[in-house]
């Protein structure tokens, strides 16, 4: 599906460079109208087309994975059965004691056999939910028959990105004692490990027996902030309009989250105004409640993007490349020709990563035009058509001040 996916998106490229484009320029009468609204129209079907073929492929990818793990979780059930001497039928999982187990014997197994038949209980739930989400998400897709509606497919497309993350969360644990879900997470495979790490931080970290060194892995207290906090302070208020003090509130919103989620600290000058201050990074700590007009309380580099890149990669973050991606980390959009009021070099868009799925699909999450975890390959297509090709910069943020 990715390969089609492509290919209808170098359909549409090549329509609108070698057809409209040509027509604007040599046809202009209303013959060339008609011709251009014809391959236009072609265009937008091999858009729409793209758009379709890649909402198919984060639910297929991930019930795979969701499969595997909750697969793994039976098998632990089925162990722990068979290994404290009961029989399980492999066709309904159905646990029982052979005739040979005494009462006295069974009575001390009691507490084994609730946990199997837990775990058993939950990888079924799981993997039943996985299976069903996965054909909702295929179901929308098929169901969608206006191929010229861009907007329906893209609002398909982030559906069955939501379906395909809870696909993976449906595989942590429900109704398990700490002690359990520990041991539950330590016969995961250390890949399982780091896919749920990476899909779903905030419910990972906030399942009661993971460890606490699993937990400061995915926080990252090291880099001077939370992850998780500003995962969940982004998630929380992605749509939130209390937090708009700009006309284009994108680079504000990822400060907000780095900050009041993240509990990274700001960084004043004891001698700059802030609105000169291009080596701190501050909104004036008062949370969006200041007197002054946001021009004067912010830094330059709390609200826009080239300089809040800048101001990162030059006070201890780093680039990474997009295998690499964790929740907490910057997603930033640098133009590669000028257009839309841009040149060629600027950075113009930020947000937030909140989630990779276990294929690899970078998910963000950003405040002008309200996106929660929106796929960064699958939407990119779609953003390079009215901005032009993009270069896209995975920042990993650290606090060195």
């Amino acid at each position: 599906m990715r390969s089609a996916a492509s290919q209808c998106e170098r359909v549409n490229q090549d329509i609108h460079r070698n057809g409209v484009q040509p027509l604007d320029e040599h046809w202009p009468d209303h013959v060339g109208a008609l011709a251009k609204d014809a391959l236009t129209a072609l265009a937008v079907r091999a858009e729409t087309a793209s758009i379709l073929a890649r909402a198919t492929v984060d639910p297929l990818d991930t019930l795979s994975h969701a499969v595997t793990i909750a697969q793994n979780e039976l098998e632990n059930g089925v162990r722990m059965a068979e290994g404290a001497g009961f029989v399980v039928n492999p066709e309904t999982g159905d646990i029982t004691a052979p005739p040979s187990m005494s009462e006295d014997e069974f009575a001390t197994k009691t507490a084994v056999l609730a946990e199997a038949h837990r775990l058993i209980a939950d990888a079924v739930e799981a993997a039943t939910q996985a299976d069903g989400l996965c054909a909702g998400a295929l179901s929308d897709v098929s169901n969608d028959n206006d191929p010229s509606d861009v907007g329906k497919a893209q609002g398909i497309q982030a559906g069955n990105t939501l379906k395909a993350l809870e696909e993976i969360r449906d595989t942590l644990p429900d109704g398990l004692s700490p002690d359990e879900v520990k041991q539950w997470w330590n016969q995961l495979t250390p890949q399982e490990q780091y896919d749920l790490q990476r899909a779903c931080p905030v419910e990972l970290y906030d399942l009661n027996g993971i460890p606490d060194d699993v937990k400061k892995q995915m926080d990252r207290p090291d880099r001077g902030y939370s992850s998780v906090g500003t995962v969940r302070y982004a998630i929380a208020n992605y749509n939130n309009a209390d937090l708009d003090s700009f006309s284009d509130n994108c680079t504000n919103f990822v400060s907000d989250s780095l900050s009041y989620g993240g509990g990274m600290k700001q960084k004043e000058s004891w001698f700059l105004p802030r609105h000169f201050d291009r080596d701190g990074w501050s909104d004036g700590t008062m949370g969006h409640k200041d007197i002054l007009p946001p021009g004067m309380t912010h830094t330059p580099t709390w609200a826009a993007a080239q300089n809040n890149r800048d101001f990162f990669l030059g006070h201890g973050g780093q680039v990474v490349s997009p295998d690499q991606a964790r929740p907490g980390d910057v997603v930033y959009y640098t133009m590669t020709q000028d257009g839309q009021g841009h040149h060629a070099g600027e950075t113009h868009h930020a947000a937030v990563v909140t989630g990779v799925l276990p294929d690899g699909e970078v998910l963000y999450t950003q405040h002008s035009d309200s996106a929660k975890n929106y796929p960064l390959n699958g939407r990119l297509p779609e953003f390079e058509q009215g901005y032009g090709q993009q270069k896209i910069e995975i920042v990993q943020p650290k606090r060195t001040w």
